[in-house]
């Protein structure tokens, strides 16, 4: 678990819109500036590490909620699990399957997983999201945890999220975050910055242009 940080990078600072900065990264890895970078990713029956969110130096908070900033890049089967607790047997966990089955489709469960790793799934929604992810670049989201059970992804740039559900008898705070893989290799960005002033708006926008000196 490592900090990304480019070889070498030339800072052009552009003008922009508020609504269009996101669009502006000519290159995709330029959103994942100032993540951390997980690529020791556990498969999907290992036991996974969990995360305390409370040290992530960005997260966002409404009256109402948390968000972060998160990036997947792999061909599929992006998945996400958070919870209340650090070991979480015998207890629930969210988990979030990004882009599974062929990169077609995306689903929400509630989890309650065993010592011996034997699991149950409830799911609590799917959604078609064909070819979100991508094996040489990152797919950037906001994944928002409401109070009340309410759960929102929301691409980098864009308004409405692309993946969304509620869960209002048995809301999950997200206080701890795993990340784990089902059939192919993923690299997970997370406590990346936020988008100053909500999803894709932000005032002035650097684009950084990477050039190896290797």
């Amino acid at each position: 678990m490592i900090a990304f940080a480019p070889l070498a990078f030339l800072v052009i600072v552009l003008s922009a819109n508020p609504g269009t900065a996101n669009t502006l990264h000519n290159n995709s890895f330029d959103a994942i500036k100032g993540c951390l970078q997980f690529d020791d990713v556990p498969g999907y029956n290992d036991t996974p590490t969990y995360i305390a969110t409370n040290t992530f130096r960005n997260v966002g908070r409404t009256s109402s909620s948390r968000y972060f900033r998160i990036g997947i890049m792999g061909k599929n089967d992006g998945h996400i699990r958070f919870g209340r607790s650090a070991f979480p047997f015998d207890e629930a966990v969210v988990e979030l399957v990004i882009s599974g089955w062929g990169n077609t489709q995306s689903v929400a469960r509630r989890q309650t997983r065993r010592r011996n790793q034997s699991f149950t799934n409830v799911l609590l929604k799917e959604a078609s999201t064909p070819r979100l992810l991508h094996k040489s670049r990152p797919l950037v989201f906001q994944l928002e945890v409401f109070d009340n059970g309410r759960v929102q992804l929301t691409k980098d740039g864009e308004r409405r999220p692309f993946f969304e559900y509620s869960d209002s008898e048995n809301a999950i705070p997200p206080d701890y975050m795993a990340f784990v893989k089902w059939d192919v290799d993923l690299v997970y960005f997370y406590d990346c910055p936020l988008n100053d002033g909500g999803v894709g708006a932000v005032g002035e926008e650097s684009v950084l242009l990477r050039c190896s000196l290797a």
